[in-house]
């Protein structure tokens, strides 16, 4: 009787042959080898392999030795990024100068007499950032005190230059600078510039001159409680 097993042996010439150790370490390299067991490289381990293969630091400079030039393009890298850093330094401070002109005086109730006195004592120990944030507090305080300006809470300080200006006469530029001690208020708060006596003095012959200023007529001053004036 022709079983499946005799049948096979009788058509295949006997059973397959089982291969050895060698065959079959020989067929799992080869399959091992085939593209889709192969890891992929990421696009940076390529672009990174790709300048090792075209550029050598050592050959940028055809006839320097090879020391001098890759000093030459360790120097040109750290100038690159130095340059990329003040770019990025500019612009982020160019960002923070568009912001929100800072709160004037945040909850400050001093009046312009405490005020002048702690911008002097601040002077004194030439604490200048102090002094110039005070002594511009104390103009605006002291126009509030002549109901010229009125305070109101959320003021800014560009608020408080465009109202001093609409309440007092502008002789020899006094609108002018009340904007820009507006301004260098602003840049001393929010740390971009670093405050020095000279600053300190103007704004103190600022408060000078604010003091002695001749008010506008009531009818061309701002509306007592004007908010969000503008610049």
């Amino acid at each position: 009787m022709l079983t499946p097993a005799v049948l096979l042996a009788h058509l295949g010439g006997g059973a397959p042959a089982t291969p050895d150790a060698e065959e079959a370490r020989g067929a799992a390299e080869r399959e091992l080898t085939r593209p889709v067991y192969q890891e992929r490289q990421s696009l940076w381990a390529r672009l990174w392999e790709w300048l090792q293969e075209h550029i050598d630091p050592s050959r940028v400079v055809p006839g320097a030795p090879a020391w001098l030039s890759v000093l030459i393009v360790v120097v040109a890298v750290v100038v690159l990024l130095a340059v990329l850093l003040l770019l990025l330094r500019r612009v982020t401070l160019g960002r923070r100068a568009h912001t929100t002109s800072r709160l004037l005086f945040e909850g400050d109730d001093r009046d312009s007499r405490a005020l002048t006195r702690d911008a002097d004592a601040a002077a004194a120990r030439q604490d200048w950032a102090t002094a110039v944030v005070d002594r511009f507090r104390a103009i605006i305080r002291s126009l509030d005190e002549r109901a010229l300006v009125e305070d109101y809470p959320g003021m800014t300080a560009q608020e408080a230059g465009v109202l001093a200006s609409m309440a007092l006469l502008d002789v020899q530029g006094l609108h002018a600078s009340l904007h820009q001690a507006a301004v260098l208020f602003d840049a001393v708060r929010y740390g971009r510039v670093v405050s020095t006596g000279q600053q300190d003095e103007w704004m103190r012959l600022l408060a000078e001159r604010v003091a002695s200023a001749e008010p506008r007529p009531p009818a061309q001053r701002a509306p007592a409680g004007v908010q969000g004036v503008g610049v």
